[in-house]
């Protein structure tokens, strides 16, 4: 059984991990990362659900409640983001002329979003996102991962990158390039 850390800890991960995606959607004018946004917004509410009983039940008497309401504040804290998250998808139902704005906008983030498609001649097909060391050694992070109709959602170390995966990271500018260009198999990660 999950304890309220354990719960506050994937609260705080699915908050990050919806803002980014929310803003992948808009970027990349995805329906399918909209969609995804819309489900993890789901997910929040019953982690959000669950911390509030595991919170209620940890008090025995008023003062205890007292200070058990921070954790509670935290919780809907992060269902407002997640809320907020789901509200900015929604700007892909507007007719894209109303919405010319948003490449600019986007375009003068220090930190920018982008597709990275893995092909099978890159030399990170079949490799463990923790051995390649991807943050440290590009400044980008793999925020997410689409094979085929599946995604992979704040992927650990573990995971093996397939050909055709589909990386959506968040990074810097020249990170971003080194990635795609090694996803390509036009440069050697070695």
């Amino acid at each position: 059984m999950e304890s309220v850390k354990d719960l506050l800890v994937e609260i705080k991960e699915k908050s990050e991990l919806i803002v980014d995606l929310a803003y992948s959607a808009l970027i990349f004018d995805s329906e399918d990362m909209a969609q995804e946004v819309e489900k993890l917004e789901k997910e929040m509410d019953e982690l959000v659900y669950k911390i509030r009983i595991k919170t209620m039940l940890a008090a025995n008497n008023y003062e205890e409640a007292e200070q058990l309401s921070g954790i509670l504040q935290v919780a809907d804290a992060a269902k407002n983001i997640a809320n907020a998250a789901t509200d900015i998808v929604y700007i892909l139902d507007m007719d894209i002329t109303m919405r010319p704005f948003l490449p600019s906008l986007l375009s003068q983030a220090d930190e920018k979003l982008h597709v990275v498609i893995v092909s099978k001649d890159s030399s990170i097909v079949n490799r463990r996102i923790g051995e390649l060391n991807i943050e440290a050694e590009t400044g980008v992070r793999v925020i997410a991962i689409k094979r085929g109709k599946k995604w992979i959602y704040d992927p650990e170390g573990d995971v093996r990158i397939k050909e055709d995966d589909v990386l959506i990271i968040r990074g810097t500018e020249d990170g971003y390039q080194f990635l795609d260009k090694v996803a390509r198999g036009e440069e050697s990660w070695d």
